[in-house]
């Protein structure tokens, strides 16, 4: 096998990439429940209102097309006290031609990154796979990403710290042949 074919098989296979949404570019005009922009451009979520944000994912080219997607959230305490903090999304898929999808019910994160402690540590929480079947690259994602303050094991009495929303997806090669994808 040849390097020029060693590396076109390289750059076929399957690999994990990130669509990344900073905290600092999330747009807050419209929304309900605004959480705080705090000076370093962190965006705080209150521990006593429901504060959300939307964000809207174009699936890139590249995306292994009907595969599933994982969102997480990176945040922090924004204080060393104790408790914990739920986060939540609910989405719809927005297909290319088709009028946007309903809306799923809230659900909470599922996974975390390590163990909650009373420092203010970066923490990943992480929510089950998004199923994106029969998409394709450019179809959207839009999600709403919430701390729910009313839920039983949210109890951290202060603001909850948002630097990045992203979302894990599957990738094949650099991208798609065409440039506007179709079915």
């Amino acid at each position: 096998m040849t390097f020029a074919s060693e590396l076109y098989e390289v750059m076929q296979t399957q690999s994990w990439d990130d669509l990344r949404t900073p905290a600092t570019a999330i747009p807050l005009q419209g929304q309900t429940g605004d959480p705080d922009v705090d000076t370093d451009g962190t965006l705080l979520f209150d521990d006593s209102d429901a504060e959300q944000v939307a964000l809207i994912f174009q699936m890139p080219h590249a995306w292994v097309h009907g595969s599933g997607v994982r969102l997480h959230v990176h945040w922090s305490k924004s204080t060393d006290a104790a408790g914990d903090v739920v986060w939540e999304e609910k989405h719809r898929i927005i297909k290319n031609g088709s009028v946007p999808g309903a809306w799923t019910d809230w659900a909470a994160a599922t996974s975390r990154s390590q163990t909650i402690a009373s420092d203010q540590a970066v923490l990943i929480d992480g929510f089950t796979e998004i199923q994106m079947t029969d998409c394709i690259g450019s179809d959207m994602l839009h999600v709403l990403i919430r701390r729910n303050p009313d839920a039983a094991t949210d109890n951290y009495a202060a603001d909850a710290r948002l630097f990045d929303a992203d979302m894990h997806y599957m990738v094949r090669g650099l991208g798609s042949e065409q440039e506007y994808p179709t079915r």
